[in-house]
């Protein structure tokens, strides 16, 4: 299991620099609020090269692939003393990966679509339009996650596992809420990276 909770680390190191190299340009880091100005959002990606966004998506479902291998191996792990956390997770990780995905390519896309046509006032309608109308995707994408953190923590906590009850803390909600306030780029997938890699440790070193 250790293996593959450190691929699944190393995927969301991945996604972490897929998201920052859409989200950091030569003026400063896009927020969403730049949407509304495009004056401001025109200046945000002026120069941007689109060949961040293709890497971006490609990469970013790699990402995404090596994520889930984490979460169904732990799934796997509680198979046996915590049937119905294991079940809730698996299918939370089918959810997280399939709306991830999806979400994961509507950023990429929007941006290279807004840079492709100009950044002109019509592009930036269309692209936020487009954003709102497939934002379901990125709850989808949270509620999955949310499906596995929940059940893993339980899980872990009641001793529905091999893992110490104290190795409940390695929860990338609960990482993801401690570094929310900090607003730190790409915070869920620093979130996930530490999650996978102290499971891993504990589990190689059997603490």
């Amino acid at each position: 299991m250790a293996i593959m909770l450190i691929i699944a680390a190393l995927g969301c190191v991945l996604c972490g620099w897929c998201d920052i190299i859409i989200t950091y340009t030569k003026s400063g880091r896009f927020q969403l609020d730049d949407l509304k100005d495009n004056e401001k959002l025109a200046a945000r990606f002026e120069g941007m090269p689109t060949s961040r966004h293709i890497n971006s998506m490609l990469l970013g479902l790699l990402a995404l692939a090596m994520q889930v291998c984490g979460y169904f191996a732990l799934a796997d792990d509680f198979r046996e003393n915590s049937p119905v956390c294991a079940i809730i997770m698996a299918i939370g990780a089918v959810i997280y990966i399939s709306f991830g995905a999806a979400h994961h390519i509507i950023c990429g896309l929007i941006e290279w679509f807004y840079i492709k046509f100009d950044r002109t006032e019509k592009a930036r309608t269309i692209v936020l339009d487009f954003f709102k109308k497939t934002s379901v995707t990125m709850i989808a994408c949270y509620l999955g996650l949310v499906m596995i953190a929940v059940p893993m923590f339980i899980s872990i906590i009641t001793g529905g596992t091999v893992l110490p009850a104290w190795a409940c803390v390695f929860n990338p909600v609960i990482f993801y809420i401690a570094l929310a306030p900090f607003r730190v780029p790409a915070a869920g997938n620093i979130a996930g990276a530490i999650s996978f890699t102290g499971l891993a440790v504990i589990t190689v070193c059997g603490f």
